[in-house]
This record gives C-alpha cells, sequence and structure tokens, in this order.
C-alpha cells in the first residue's frame, strides 16, 4: 500500500527553515505549560478557541478548513483512522475513545474497542447507535465521501490532514485543542521536536544518501516530489531518486533505476507485496546497493502519520549512519 498523499509544499529549504522555527516556538510552548492530562468531563474547551454566540459554544477549525461545532469537551470519541487512534492514546486521552477501526492495532488497549467498521467503508449504523461527541477522521486512509456523509448526519466530525511533517505536528495540536488537552498537545510536539533535533544533530555535516524507497513492488512504485515519504526521509538525509517528479507515486522500470544507481535501496514491511531477495532477480543484482547489501526493509512506522513515524526514522537513521549513534 503506498502512503498518504500530499498537497503542494512551499520548497525545501524555505519549508525548512519555517519548520525549525515553528518547533522552536512548539518547545518553548511546551516547557511554559504543564504536563496537565486532558480536561475532566463537562469541562469547557480551552479559552484560546474562537467562542460563537451561543453560551458555552466552541469552534474549531480542522484539516481540511472545515469549522467544527461543540458544546463541551468530548467524552465519547470514535477515531476512523489508526495514526488518530495513536495521537489519542500518545495524548492520554485513550479512556474516552469508544471506538475505532479494523487497521487500529496500536496500543493494545486499542484493540478491545468496539470496531467502527474500515478506513474506507466506516459502519454508519453501528457510529450513529455508538451516540459519540466527535468522530475524529484522516484525510491518510479514510475515503472523503464517506467521511463527510457522517458530518451529513449531524454527528460532530474532525478531519485531520497529516501530509508531511508539519502536517503530524498540526495534527497533535489540532486533536488536543478539540479534545480539550491543549497542554498534553504542546508536550507531545515538544517531545517530537527534541527527537528530531538530535537526529539532526548527529547526522550533521554528513552527505545526504541517495535512496530509492519502494513503496510497492509489483507494480514499481516510488514517492514523488510532494509525497509525505519523501518528506519524512530527508529528515534522515536521504534524497530519493524519485523526488524530482511530480506525480505523487510514479511508476518506475528496473532499467530507470539502473540509469539512477542509488546508494541505498529503502523499503518497509509489506504483508501482500514483500520484497523479494533483490540479488536473485535478473537486473537488480547490477545495482550498487544490491551488491554492497545496503538493501534495507524498515517498519512500516517510517509511514505512519502519527509521532510515531520518529521511531521509523530512527531506524532509519541508524541503518545508515551507524557510526553517528555509537
Amino acid at each position: 500500500m503506498v502512503g498518504p498523499t500530499d498537497k503542494p509544499r512551499p520548497p525545501a529549504d524555505a519549508r525548512g527553515d519555517f519548520l525549525s522555527i515553528f518547533l522552536q516556538i512548539l518547545t518553548l510552548g511546551a516547557l511554559l505549560l504543564s504536563l496537565a492530562s486532558c480536561t475532566t468531563p463537562g469541562a469547557a474547551p480551552p479559552a484560546g478557541n474562537r467562542a460563537v454566540p451561543e453560551a458555552s459554544s466552541f469552534v474549531f477549525t480542522d484539516g481540511i478548513g472545515r469549522e467544527v461545532r461543540l458544546d463541551r469537551s468530548p467524552q465519547r470519541i470514535i477515531s476512523l483512522a489508526p495514526s488518530v487512534t495513536e495521537v489519542l492514546y500518545l495524548l492520554g486521552a485513550g479512556d474516552r475513545v469508544i471506538g475505532v477501526t479494523a487497521h487500529c492495532d496500536w496500543p493494545e488497549d486499542a484493540r478491545r474497542k468496539p470496531i467502527m467498521g474500515t478506513l474506507l467503508s466506516p459502519n454508519f449504523e453501528t457510529i450513529l447507535a455508538a451516540r459519540p461527541d466527535l468522530v475524529i477522521a484522516s484525510t491518510a486512509g479514510n475515503d472523503r465521501a464517506s467521511t463527510l456523509r457522517l458530518a451529513d448526519l449531524g454527528v460532530p466530525l474532525f478531519v485531520t490532514a497529516p501530509r508531511s511533517v508539519a502536517g503530524i505536528f498540526d495534527t497533535v495540536l489540532g486533536i488536543s485543542r478539540i479534545a480539550g488537552c491543549p497542554e498534553k498537545g504542546q508536550a507531545l510536539a515538544g517531545e517530537m521536536h527534541a527527537r528530531l533535533e538530535r537526529i539532526r544533530q548527529r547526522l550533521s555535516g554528513t552527505p545526504p544518501t541517495r535512496a530509492f524507497f519502494i513503496t510497492w513492488f509489483e507494480p514499481l512504485l516510488a514517492p514523488g516530489r510532494q509525497t509525505f515519504e519523501n518528506d519524512v526521509l530527508r529528515f534522515a538525509n536521504v534524497t530519493t531518486i524519485s523526488a524530482d517528479i511530480d506525480e505523487f507515486y510514479p511508476r518506475f522500470s528496473l532499467e530507470q533505476v539502473l540509469a539512477r544507481d542509488p546508494d541505498v535501496v529503502l523499503t518497509v514491511q509489506h504483508e501482500g507485496s514483500p520484497l523479494p531477495d533483490l540479488k536473485l532477480l535478473p537486473g537488480w543484482n547490477f545495482l550498487s546497493a544490491v551488491k554492497k547489501d545496503r538493501v534495507y526493509i524498515l517498519s512500516e512506522l517510517l509511514q505512519h502519520p502519527s509521532p510515531r513515524f520518529i521511531d521509523g526514522l530512527e531506524e532509519l537513521a541508524m541503518k545508515l549512519y551507524p557510526e553517528r549513534f555509537r
């Protein structure tokens, strides 16, 4: 399965400067705020959200620009995506999750929650019967039409859009605000920034690694310029040979890969399309990366549009630059 699609972003240098400043602000906010837990039942959303004329009613703007109105901090939350479930638990709000999808498998407690359908096919009847205060969906996996139908049915719906590393920070902060625990969101964002900064410092001064990242083997697909994968890989000092292609997930031929001859070949674990032993495939053994045993199968966490992607990023950085992590 290919990763989440992305929206156009500013040039890499400009985005890097902006993200660096943005992350520094988040860290300062995390230091100034206490590590409070999510608000108690019935507590009002934080004062930073815009109040609407009706008393005790608040409006939040989600990742796709929709306005979501809530009368109180939600106590019955349904998650429609694994990344959303992961964020809720990392914020300490797992006890308020009353339903998840069949794909939500972390943490272990999430496996015991009632199933509300799949990523692409939410079970509307089950969701309505659960009487949630809030349903949170994601552009990274959920079907837009099916998701928005819930809003048409009168269900409070908040949609996240974690299409880049900056988008993951926005998702954490957005969910923390609408869930009524902004302090936890600031603290989690601060921890994420600190981990990314440690990776950056360890890799400082090293030349970038040219990689061919395989998102699917048959057919052979790689991430294009404006994809989540390319954005994440830059934080591990990796430049993909497909990063100059505007198509989201272009199809490659072996001849194209041989012509660009990457330093390493990367992929993540897939049940449906596992990577075969490239040394045994005609043509692939001519690649420098294959000759030098620089083919790495990584944890799928690298493609998770949640804070857990940093676990996969650290794993990748240690494989590519082991001397920097001793």
